[in-house]
C-alpha cells in the first residue's frame, strides 16, 4: 500500500509539473464461469500513459483479487503502447493464466487502440 501511495504521489507530481499524461480505459465481457462476472460481467483496464512515449506510468484492473491486478501491472509497467504492443500482448498471454485471460486481453487491446486513435 505505502508503494502505492508513492506511485500516485509520483504521478501528481508529474502532472503538476506538465507531464502529458493520458488515462485510457478498455472494457470486454468477462466469461460467465468466472467467479466475478456475476458482480461486473465485465473486465476494465485502465492505463495513464506518457502521450509522448506512450510510456505505461500505472496500470489498473476490475480483476476480482488485488494479487493478479499488481501482477497484471507488474507486467507491463514501463513498457510502451506507442513502441512495444506486441511485447505487452505478448507478454500478457505468456505470463497471465487466469480465467479472465481473454477478456483482458480484449480490454488491453482497446486501450492500445485508444492510444493510436488519440496520437492520430
Amino acid at each position: 500500500m505505502v508503494a502505492e501511495n508513492a506511485r500516485w504521489a509520483g504521478m501528481r507530481e508529474q502532472l503538476a509539473a506538465g507531464a502529458d499524461l493520458l488515462l485510457l480505459s478498455g472494457y470486454a465481457r468477462l466469461p460467465d464461469a468466472v467467479a466475478s462476472h456475476s458482480q461486473y460481467e465485465r473486465l476494465g483496464v485502465v492505463l495513464v500513459v506518457d502521450r509522448e512515449t506512450g510510456r505505461i506510468a500505472a496500470a489498473n484492473t476490475t480483476l476480482l483479487t488485488e494479487l493478479a491486478d499488481i501482477f497484471f501491472a507488474a507486467l507491463i509497467d514501463g513498457m510502451s503502447v506507442r513502441d512495444q504492443q506486441a511485447e505487452i500482448m505478448a507478454r500478457v498471454q505468456r505470463h497471465y493464466y487466469g480465467q479472465s485471460g481473454a477478456a483482458l486481453h480484449t480490454a488491453l487491446r482497446r486501450c492500445m487502440d485508444s492510444y493510436e486513435t488519440l496520437r492520430d
